[in-house]
Parts: structure tokens; C-alpha cells; sequence
């Protein structure tokens, strides 16, 4: 009789702390839910993660948050598929007015490329930077030098200010129009913000040096150039947000799809909060 005892009391215990803890996880479900009515998406599943670390034994409340935190990351998701579809609505039409500005230069083989008007092929007679973007957003500058330096990196300086690149691999020698020409061009990490940092300084003196591997040659760089590259830059950051847009756009829609499977096949699971 005495066990018998024992054990409705254990029982009773027992489901006395259960209550405790699926109470106190309870709170946190609670708090999750008003951050998600705010939006608050990143707040939400905090509170949804904090039940699972803090109350691993409430098993009824965390089976309840399994399911909260799909919602959750379905309604971010969703989130993110209408505001990267307004991005990239109004920067389309607007990356395609920049462009019908510009000179689409074909390269074989490869995408063309995006010049201003004042720097296409034909217009290149002095020593110069040009800017181009290609048709998927590569920034390039290629700084020209008519003659013979032997330089693989420039320097602009402006204010008091200046910035350098590193050394170029891709160096070339070339002729136009009856002018031998010396080339070095800069991609990708190589460019160091140069174009920025022109673009942040048109209408005022700009120097251009070319450092060669025996001597240096400084120029002060013409408006019509300094623009030009203002205008191509411009034209990349536009490019670069439409097309961040695009890739947040596609890995969203995947996310919903990935979501809706698992709420099909997995949302009662309590072993689904841990992958």
C-alpha cells in the first residue's frame, strides 16, 4: 500500500514540475508570438530557440514551436520575396535607362561592354583611365598611357587624398589611330575603389600618376574622363543592386519551397528544431 502511495505521489510530482516547465517555456512562446505580429522575425526565433537551449524536457510547448518557427521563416521568407521583387522592378527600368546613356561595346567571345560615350574606342588619343561594365556588372578601369612607361599601376590623388592600386597582371601594348599605346587594366579587387573614389571628387582637380618600372608620370586628369567614370561607377552600383536583388529574389523563393515541404512532412517533429 505504502509503494502504491509513493507512486501516486511520484506521479504527481512528476507532472507538477512537468506543469513548471511547460509554463515557464510557455513564456517564451508568448513573447515569440508578439515579436512575429511585429515583424520582428529575428526576435521571434530567438525566443523559439531559447525554449529548445533553456527547456529541452517541454515537450508540448517545443512540438507548438517547431511548427511557430516555419511559420516564422516562411512569413521572412515572403518578406523577402516582395522586397526584392520591388527592387527589382524599379532598378530595371532604371539600369536600362543608364545603359540606352551609354556605348555597348561588343568583345568576341565574351559579353560587351558598357562605355560612356566620350571613352569609346575610337576617342582614345591621350593618356587616360576608362571605365567600363560589362552586361553581368564587372567593374574594369584600364589606365592608358600613350608611349612607352613600361607601368602596371596608377595612383589618383585629389584633396589631399589618394589611392592606389596594386600591380596589374594584365598588361598590354596596343596602337590606335597611328598612337602606341600602353595598357594595365584592374577588376574585381585589383580596382581598390578607384572609380568611388573619383566619382567622389568629379568637378575638382584630379591627379593621375602612372608608375612605371624605372620612372613615374603624373597628369591631371581631364573633367570630361573623371566624368565619364562617374557615370560608368553610377551605372555598377545600380547593376549591383539589381542583381543582389535577383540572387535574394531566387534563394527566397527555393526557402518557401523547402519550407512548405517541411511543414507537409516534418512540422509536428520536435527532432526538426535541431536541423
Amino acid at each position: 500500500m505504502k509503494q502504491l502511495i509513493f507512486f501516486i505521489l511520484g506521479l504527481s510530482c512528476l507532472a507538477s514540475c512537468t506543469d513548471s516547465i511547460e509554463k515557464k517555456a510557455n513564456t517564451y512562446y508568448v513573447l515569440a508570438e508578439q515579436a512575429f505580429k511585429k515583424g520582428a522575425y529575428e526576435v521571434a526565433r530567438g525566443q523559439i530557440d531559447s525554449i529548445r537551449l533553456n527547456y529541452p524536457k517541454a515537450f508540448e510547448t517545443r512540438r507548438k514551436a517547431v511548427k511557430f518557427r516555419l511559420e516564422i521563416d516562411l512569413a521572412e521568407a515572403q518578406q523577402a520575396v516582395e522586397e526584392s521583387d520591388g527592387i527589382i522592378q524599379q532598378k530595371t527600368e532604371l539600369v536600362e535607362r543608364m545603359k540606352n546613356k551609354m556605348i555597348l561595346e561588343p568583345v568576341k567571345g565574351t559579353v560587351g561592354n558598357y562605355v560612356s560615350p566620350d571613352q569609346t574606342l575610337d576617342k582614345i588619343a591621350h593618356n587616360m583611365l576608362r571605365a567600363q561594365v560589362d552586361e553581368h556588372g564587372l567593374l574594369t578601369l584600364t589606365s592608358i598611357y600613350c608611349g612607352s612607361l613600361g607601368h602596371n599601376a596608377v595612383k589618383v590623388e585629389s584633396e589631399g587624398q589618394s589611392l592606389q592600386t596594386p600591380a596589374s597582371s594584365a598588361t598590354f601594348r596596343s596602337e590606335s589611330n597611328g598612337v602606341e599605346l600602353e595598357e594595365a587594366v584592374f577588376s574585381n579587387d585589383h580596382e581598390v575603389g578607384i572609380s568611388a573614389f573619383i566619382s567622389q571628387h568629379v568637378g575638382k582637380k584630379v591627379l593621375l600618376t602612372y608608375i612605371g618600372k624605372s620612372k613615374n608620370e603624373t597628369i591631371t586628369m581631364n573633367s570630361s574622363d573623371t566624368k565619364a567614370i562617374s557615370d560608368i561607377y553610377d551605372l555598377y552600383l545600380q547593376m549591383k543592386i539589381l542583381n543582389d536583388a535577383r540572387v535574394r529574389y531566387a534563394d527566397a523563393c527555393e526557402k518557401i519551397k523547402f519550407i512548405h515541404k517541411r511543414m507537409n512532412g516534418q512540422e509536428g517533429s520536435i527532432n526538426a528544431d535541431n536541423e
